[in-house]
């Protein structure tokens, strides 16, 4: 079979063809040279050299659309685009595109990191019991997954930026409907739904962004998406400082508003993803796309408004957009497509699992699968022994008062971490103030008033209460009353809705460190990421050239150069995933809170790494109706095993390092098998 069409045929899209008039005259026949796309016109001037006696072989297999194609219609498609967005150059029509992704993907990594903040305040008011609190976070990560697969499959179907964009719009609904719910219910419903959304930002956008640079600047220009990544981290951590209260008993506070401060943060932090769904309304469809589903004059004035953004002089000689020819492509019946198209959705993604894909397929999932799971484990791991760590400091400074008697002492400040046990108070009050893990036992109450009492982790065990008040506080019988004697001793607390205890001791200071740590290692990830693209990719396209061996040296227009690289990017080495497994040991010697904060940071820093060289290898392998499947598909199966580990419990550090050091080592046998 021969290497690559010489000619290719002429489109008869009925469609298309009013458009043909008022765009420019276009050619029949189209040849390519290592240079420039030479056309012959119809009816004027001298066509070009043609050989009509080789065609292509015919394939009876059919394109998305259904129609039957040249064997090699998906190479020319993509030499064409090649070619096509080379000559219409980079600049700032691309940084317009770059601009509403970036935006995007730092507005979906804002909203996932903003759940730590919120969950401490947020728990208090909605009542969230212990153990839901790892649900919203569990959710959200189901919407991701699901999200990643479905819209990644949409985008192939309807077009990327279509994609982005509804994608983009069902967040920021969600996100700002979540931000008015009452009940714990419907704000994870909300959320779950703006996680569908957010999730197919990722598999959309970075296709996107591919598909409209040329391939000599594709590579370094992604860079910016997971630098855009970080900011999105670093931006949660300081909407956090200057929005959200800083400590518990500040939340408890400022919680008696109607529209408290987390519901303000979660409004804020909609932002970047409305601001991206209006920039994308200045940006094209990706013309790869286009010229995929047989839009090609549609494609063309893609080229030439790319061209014309980036202020670069065309010239017939140079850049010849209006003359260019490309394979027909038949349109079936409306319903007939819907049916075709359903059709396809599912064939998609058995395709990404055929012979040709198989091995990057599951090499690509597998090595994506370890590292999210790494690092979704370690954002509950390091957290939840930080406060180990924090909690038996707490213990450690706890105040004891034993057979102490106290009489005429008013209590208005914060009482917390105390313990009192066989102690008398005569005559005292407690008024208008907090109390925070503070335990009375065997003590004795005469004539003592307590009132307006917030309460936290707070118990009187077998307290005596004689001629005293308790009013207008939180306590139950039952609950904070337990045991107690009450001798003519009114009781007439607020009857409390919520079962749970609030906690009150936490500070936003730890999530703070943790996620500026975090964002800062997903930023530092950027510059290896550019200096590795700059000096991996040279400028110039690495394409093998073939020549018919029915062309003469005369029929240089035969000369066509095939999409297969001589010298492809090199996969994800293995040495990237086997600096993990040099981690993992780590966590078992590093009892430090900061230093558990760096782990977590170099281990983020690795998994960015990655994550973006498994985006570049799609983009370099698949063809382009399989791009954002593919992508979606991977993320989807990545998050879903994240979201397991995230929910796993606390193994321990032991058990914690062992667990991250196979991961590591069935990530880099994964990275190993790439060819």
């Amino acid at each position: 079979m021969e290497e690559q069409a010489c000619l290719v045929r002429a489109r008869s899209d009925s469609e298309n063809s009013s458009k043909l008039g008022s765009f420019g005259s276009i050619s029949r026949t189209m040849t390519y040279t290592d240079t420039r796309l030479v056309s012959g016109t119809e009816g004027a001037g001298e066509p070009a050299s043609t050989n009509m006696t080789h065609m292509p072989p015919e394939n009876t297999e059919g394109n998305e659309s259904g129609e039957l194609l040249d064997y090699n219609d998906s190479s020319v498609l993509e030499q064409f685009h090649e070619d096509a967005i080379r000559q219409a150059g980079c600049g700032l029509s691309q940084a317009r595109v770059y601009l509403a992704v970036c935006l995007a993907i730092a507005g979906a990594s804002l909203e996932l990191a903003s759940i730590a903040f919120v969950l401490p305040s947020a728990e208090i008011e909605l009542c969230i019991l212990p153990h839901e609190k790892n649900w919203l976070v569990l959710i959200s990560i189901v919407g991701w997954s699901l999200g990643g697969v479905g819209w990644g499959a949409l985008a192939e179907r309807g077009g990327r930026r279509r994609a982005l964009h509804a994608a983009l719009a069902v967040n920021a609904v969600f996100a700002a409907i979540a931000a008015f719910m009452p009940t714990y219910g419907t704000f994870m419903m909300a959320r779950f739904c703006s996680a569908l959304g957010s999730g197919g930002i990722i598999p959309t956008g970075f296709t996107y962004c591919g598909e409209l640079c040329p391939r000599q600047s594709r590579t370094l220009l992604l860079a910016l998406l997971p630098a855009s990544m970080g900011g999105g981290i670093l931006l949660s951590a300081g909407l956090a400082k200057l929005v959200l209260p800083y400590n518990g008993h500040d939340a408890l506070i400022e919680n008696k508003e109607h529209f408290s401060a987390w519901h303000r943060y979660l409004l804020v932090c909609t932002i970047p993803i409305l601001a991206s769904l209006v920039s994308l309304i200045w940006t094209p469809e990706s013309p790869r796309y286009l010229l995929d589903v047989g839009r090609d004059v549609d494609a063309m004035m893609v080229y030439q408004n790319i061209q014309s953004g980036n202020r670069k002089r065309a010239s017939d000689a140079d850049y010849r957009l209006s003359e260019l020819a490309l394979p027909s492509k038949r349109r079936p019946p409306a319903l007939h497509h819907v049916r075709h198209g359903l059709k396809m959705f599912w064939q998609a993604f058995f395709q990404l699992f055929s012979s040709t894909y198989r091995n990057t397929t599951i090499s690509l999932t597998g090595m994506l699968l370890f590292t999210v799971g790494i690092q979704f484990y370690l954002s509950a791991y390091v957290p939840s022994t930080v406060t180990k760590l924090e909690n038996e400091a707490y213990e450690l400074s706890k105040q004891s008062y034993e057979n102490v008697s106290y009489e005429g002492v008013h209590y208005n400040e914060t009482l917390e971490n105390v313990s009192y046990e066989d102690v008398s108070f005569t005559n005292c009050t407690f008024r208008d103030m907090i109390m925070s893990h503070v335990s009375f036992v065997n003590c004795t109450f005469v004539n003592t008033a307590l009132s307006n009492i917030k309460t936290s982790f707070v118990i009187f065990d077998n307290a005596l209460f004689v001629n005293s008040t308790i009013i207008d506080t939180d306590m139950e019988t039952g609950r904070e009353l337990v045991s107690c004697t009450f001798n003519t001793t009114t009781v007439r607390g607020m009857t409390g809705s919520c079962p749970r205890h609030a906690e009150l001791r936490w500070t936003q200071l730890p999530r703070l460190r943790e996620r500026t740590l975090g964002a800062h290692a997903v930023l530092a990830a950027a510059p290896p990421l550019a200096a590795r693209a700059a000096h991996g990719y040279p400028a110039h396209d690495h394409f093998v050239t073939f020549i018919s061996p029915h062309c003469t040296p005369c029929d240089l227009p035969c000369t066509t150069r095939s999409t297969i690289l001589t010298d492809p990017p090199p996969p994800v080495s293995a040495i990237t995933c086997s600096v993990l497994l040099l981690l993992s040991p780590a966590l078992f010697v590093s009892p430090h809170e900061t230093t558990l904060y760096i782990i977590e940071a170099l281990y983020g820093l690795l998994s960015t790494i990655i994550f973006f060289s498994v985006g570049v290898k799609i983009l370099e392998t698949y063809p382009s109706n399989l791009r954002c499947t593919a992508h979606g598909l991977i993320l989807s199966v990545s998050y879903i095993a994240g979201a397991g580990m995230r929910g796993a419990p606390d193994l321990g550090p032991a058990f914690s390092s062992l667990l991250c050091a196979v991961f590591a080592v069935c990530a880099t046998v994964f990275a190993i098998r790439l060819k």
